[in-house]
């Protein structure tokens, strides 16, 4: 991986941390994911009125990764909603980072989707995956299976499944750009893709919303508490996946990808610590010892 691929993820990281701590002070519901990404929809909708390739112009076959990647984010959407209701945010936070990045290398390698990963790699990946399971104990001594293989679990795969569907097929779908459209620069496949996806993702999520009395409640108390939480954190959003979706033009397997994205639990971890005055624990610096020390692994 290059050192574009890394500055772009690394800039990612630490945007995806602050929409999660954004996300953190308030009550997470399908609405509030739904404002993030309608904000993230109208941030780059200028870009269908130049790009060279619009929604409506878009390969059938992009449409339909496309329409994968959308139904992805929302049994992601739905996991992360039920997920924050049952579990405190230090424990699914590290989990739902860890989980996908496991997922997408054994998708990627057994699929044969880009170039196969080196033993070294998968080897800094599981370290990675270690580091990401310490992080959300108290104490080493708290180590139990139980803590992870509960009735819980269940929300956190629902999340893991979701952003490993979606971050395989936006990878696919920009490499299917990339093959129809070959005089058009990485940059402007990404930002013309991210522009097109948004405005699906967006509306399918306001069907969702507006097709339930919780949604409509949540949207009417946005508005009446002029509660803009969810705005911020879709700016924050918007720009870190679209980082992440440059980023995938300069690597070889969309694994690095997921792998390098968990430098967000070590920005999460230290924003907590100094914003939101969490306490600093030995599991926790181990943790991130150990994602970084495996993303080194993974790329030597």
């Amino acid at each position: 991986m290059n050192f574009t691929a890394f500055f772009f993820i690394v800039v990612s990281a630490v945007l995806h941390a602050s929409w999660n701590l954004l996300a953190k002070r308030s009550r997470m519901s399908v609405a509030f994911y739904t404002v993030i990404c309608s904000t993230a929809a109208l941030v780059w909708l200028h870009t269908q009125f130049w790009t060279p390739v619009p929604l409506l112009s878009m390969p059938g076959k992009v449409l339909l990764l496309m329409a994968g990647s959308v139904v992805s984010d929302v049994v992601y959407c739905l996991g992360l909603v039920h997920a924050y209701r049952k579990l405190e945010m230090s424990t699914a936070y590290p989990m739902m980072r860890s989980l996908p990045l496991i997922f997408t290398a054994l998708i990627t390698s057994s699929a044969g989707l880009g170039k196969p990963l080196t033993a070294a790699a998968l080897a800094g990946m599981f370290v990675v995956f270690c580091g990401c399971l310490l992080m959300p104990m108290a104490k080493i001594s708290d180590f139990r299976l139980s803590n992870y293989f509960n009735r819980n679990i269940l929300f956190l795969v629902v999340v893991a499944v979701g952003t490993t569907g979606y971050t395989i097929f936006d990878s696919q779908a920009q490499r299917a750009l990339m093959q129809t459209f070959t005089d058009l620069a990485k940059p402007m496949i990404s930002i013309s893709y991210y522009s097109s996806r948004g405005i699906m993702l967006s509306t399918t999520l306001w069907i969702c919303t507006l097709g339930t009395a919780e949604g409509r409640s949540c949207v009417r108390q946005f508005v009446r508490e002029r509660n803009f939480a969810p705005v911020y954190a879709g700016l924050f959003a918007s720009m870190a996946y679209v980082l992440v979706l440059l980023a995938m033009n300069y690597v070889t397997n969309v694994s690095f990808v997921q792998a390098f994205r968990q430098m967000g639990l070590v920005f999460a971890m230290i924003a907590g610590i100094v914003i939101l005055k969490e306490r600093c624990t030995l599991p926790k610096i181990l943790g991130c010892l150990l994602i970084v020390s495996g993303l080194i692994l993974s790329v030597c």
